[in-house]
């Protein structure tokens, strides 16, 4: 019992969400909130430290910003404040009512044994700029994003380095071998969290080529807010999972949830297999371009192919 609780504690912070069985449901789109919420933080931070007179020492600014938004840490503020924050909507399904029900606690240590101790815990999603993405996704967004940020651009390393880094941990770490679920949802939150760091300062080039930053300068020693963030221009369909789809550890794990998947009420023009929506799925395909490999998957639900694992440890 004692093995099983910690794989839960552990998971509860990266829990899956279900994208698919209360999709028709109204979710009122959170991106204003999320973006006042955001502002705020960089506003704060960068007032504490232009207190303490650290003359735009950039270490001190991701270091600041990794605290207030790095949801792999305990209690991250920024987490807290979603969770606090009436003005961001979620919907939330309860394991049972899931597409992911028929598994057993062998299937998925993490969704089951959260459900045999705490039954209704599951992940929320709520809806930016129009797309319905989980809570999960900030973690992410900001945390695995920074790793990838830190390996490339600081650190200088090939860009494929960091989506392989992002691969081996979806698969081994947060992934497939504890929630059964190898999330292409999150491998996209990863890359464009990669970006939002660069976004920061902007001294090097989006991997996109879009010049959304820098949203912080330094002005007479201090640093100064130069841009808000808006999340509009970070999510996209490759963040929702009924879009790009998840792969399973298992082939059974595969066929249980293609078959709820089928069986849930869907919107007008969607299909009752996952994508949901092809024409978005290439969109993004476009839109990624080489890099597509890494974070997103054209084929629909299924297994996870049995040379992956290999590849991944060949590859690093």
């Amino acid at each position: 019992m004692i093995f099983w609780l910690l794989i839960i504690s552990e998971d509860l912070s990266s829990r899956e969400v279900d994208n698919f069985t209360r999709r028709t449901e109204f979710l009122k789109d959170s991106t204003s909130k999320l973006n006042e919420i955001t502002n705020r933080f960089i506003k704060n931070r960068i007032k504490k430290i232009n207190k303490k007179n650290h003359k735009c020492k950039e270490d001190f600014l991701y270091s600041g910003l990794k605290k207030d938004f790095n949801v792999l840490l305990k209690d991250a503020p920024f987490l807290l404040a979603l969770g606090k924050e009436k003005g961001i909507f979620k919907l939330k399904t309860d394991v049972r009512d899931s597409v992911y029900r028929d598994w057993n606690l062998m299937d998925s240590p993490a969704i089951r044994g959260i459900n045999l101790v705490i039954p209704s815990v599951f992940g929320e999603v709520i809806k930016v700029n129009g797309i319905r993405l989980g809570v999960d996704k900030f973690e992410h967004f900001f945390g695995y994003g920074y790793y990838y940020f830190n390996l490339h651009y600081l650190g200088k390393k090939e860009v494929k380095k960091a989506l392989k880094f992002g691969l081996f941990m979806e698969y081994f770490n947060l992934g497939a071998y504890k929630t059964g679920v190898m999330s292409y949802g999150d491998l996209a939150a990863n890359f464009n969290g990669m970006r939002f760091w660069n976004h920061i300062l902007a001294k090097r080039n989006d991997i996109l080529k879009q010049s959304l930053g820098p949203y912080v300068k330094c002005r007479r020693g201090k640093w100064v807010v130069n841009k808000e963030v808006d999340w509009s221009q970070y999510v996209d369909d490759s963040f929702d999972e009924a879009i790009n789809c998840s792969r399973f550890r298992k082939g059974s794990m595969a066929k249980s949830v293609m078959e709820r998947v089928r069986g849930v009420k869907h919107k007008n023009g969607e299909l009752k297999t996952c994508p949901l929506a092809p024409k978005k799925m290439k969109n993004m395909l476009k839109k990624y371009s080489r890099f597509s490999p890494y974070i997103l998957n054209e084929n629909g639900h299924g297994e996870i192919p049995k040379f992956m694992t290999w590849k991944l440890f060949h590859d690093l």
